[in-house]
């Protein structure tokens, strides 16, 4: 064949028409293997999924002899035929596995590593050699290696992965989670078995994994990581209890808004709003807790479930001795958006706290923005008389006259004035120059 006759013989073997390609196909059957192989090989570089489909089947066709050729391929000096060697070789199945890692050369890295890609296509039979390949001291190989082990989905590919978890190195813990996300559930029992024994670092991985289908038996052992692990690991449980819908689960997290830690009563209180109970007995129960912070937290989530049902309770809470409880209770019920808290919040522009005025002002606002009628309606509850009522200089609404800031505007009505001496004060004193009183 004349070099004319073999160049148009690649070029239909690549081509995108599928009639130009069987008929290359079928003239390259009558070659002898030493002449096909290299043609075949070299038409690898295709990036067009068919062609490739096609030239891998051809080179099936010639079995064991096809070997050596697609191996070298391997360490090629085009990516493209690199991964098409790769592409091919995985189409062999299990069946020729033994004698294809025979005749893999040890320590070249680019057939090391392109290896690794074909081993992940051929099944569980590749387990025990792309195991090997998790300790080699390339890690780009090692964690090709362990990217590669998602795509075969065995029991005994969990196992080993699991280990990996715990390695030093970031970016190996990471790749061993990506796979695992991937295969875990074909082996469970591995996963929940290795929370008991497995270091700090692998206790973070393996929660995530579990939270991703927890079952209720797995709440006390995430209530005991709660108490006895790292940080970290604290978050991923609370966030796993999260996923299990129980009244224990919903137990545990509740009893968390009142930890020692904020990050912690952060995390519950965000758990128990992904938890979506809304305004459950346990909630409602930890308003009334001695525990300042259970009751902001508590009080912050049962505005969120916007329940009409805890309104009272609600307000109750705007009497609680804590300024940053009373502030929540005005946040939440600014969420409700119920009008009756017109009265209520009207009575906590008077607060001594500054910031429970502010959050009383804001929910106000709130109310008005959910209530188109609310313009017209006067400022102050409706019990009290209307010499008691004054015009914002600002917006012309009208407004209680003891008030400090016009709860449609937000504009300072007046000076304001220290409530133990009655001198007039500046904004944004801490205290009276008078008397001494905290502000």
């Amino acid at each position: 064949m004349t070099n004319i006759e073999l160049n148009r013989l690649r070029r239909e073997l690549i081509s995108e028409k599928a009639e130009l390609r069987k008929i290359a196909l079928t003239e390259i059957k009558n070659f002898s293997p030493e002449q096909a192989l290299p043609i075949l090989v070299g038409a690898l570089e295709s990036k067009n999924n068919d062609v490739l489909s096609d030239i891998s089947k051809a080179l099936l066709s010639f079995k064991d002899e096809a070997l050596p050729y697609l191996i070298k391929a391997l360490s090629g000096d085009s990516w493209h035929i690199r991964q098409g060697a790769s592409y091919a070789l995985g189409k062999l199945g299990a069946n020729s596995l033994n004698k294809l890692m025979a005749m893999v050369p040890e320590n070249e890295e680019d057939v090391d590593y392109w290896m690794v890609q074909t081993l992940s296509h051929m099944g569980s039979e590749a387990v025990q050699y792309l195991v090997k390949v998790f300790k080699h001291p390339n890690q780009k190989i090692k964690i090709a290696a362990i990217r590669a082990a998602q795509n075969i989905k065995d029991p005994r590919m969990v196992t080993a992965l699991l280990p990996l978890l715990g390695e030093q190195a970031w970016p190996v813990r990471k790749a061993a989670y990506d796979s695992l996300e991937e295969i875990y559930d074909c082996n469970e029992q591995a996963v929940a078995d290795a929370l008991e024994s497995c270091s700090d670092e692998a206790r973070f991985w393996i929660i995530k994994l579990l939270a991703q289908n927890p079952t209720a038996d797995m709440a006390p052992k995430f209530a005991h990581i709660v108490e006895t692990s790292p940080i970290e690991s604290k978050v991923e449980a609370i966030k796993a209890l999260a996923m299990i819908e129980t009244p224990e689960a919903h137990r545990l997290l509740v009893s968390y808004l009142a930890h020692k830690s904020w990050v912690i009563r952060k995390a519950a209180a965000d758990a128990i709003w992904v938890q979506g109970l809304g305004a459950s007995d346990e909630l409602i129960s930890a308003a009334k807790d001695q525990n300042v912070d259970a009751r902001y937290w508590s009080v912050k989530l049962l505005g969120q479930s916007q329940e009409p049902k805890i309104f009272d309770e609600i307000v109750k809470c705007l009497q609680d001795t804590q300024s940053s409880v009373r502030s929540a209770s005005c946040q939440a019920l600014g969420n409700l958006g119920d009008k009756r808290a017109l009265a209520p919040l009207m009575s906590m522009l008077g607060d001594e706290s500054e910031e429970v005025r502010t959050a009383a002002i804001i929910a106000l606002g709130q109310i008005g923005d959910k209530d188109s009628d609310l313009a017209n309606m006067p400022s102050i509850p409706s019990h009290l008389s209307k010499t008691n009522t004054i015009t914002c200089s600002h917006c012309g609404k009208s407004v209680g006259k003891d008030f400090t800031f016009c709860p449609f505007c937000l504009e300072q009505l007046k000076a304001a004035t220290c409530r133990n001496c009655g001198k007039q004060l500046e904004s944004g004193w801490k205290g009276c120059p008078y008397c001494g009183t905290k502000i």
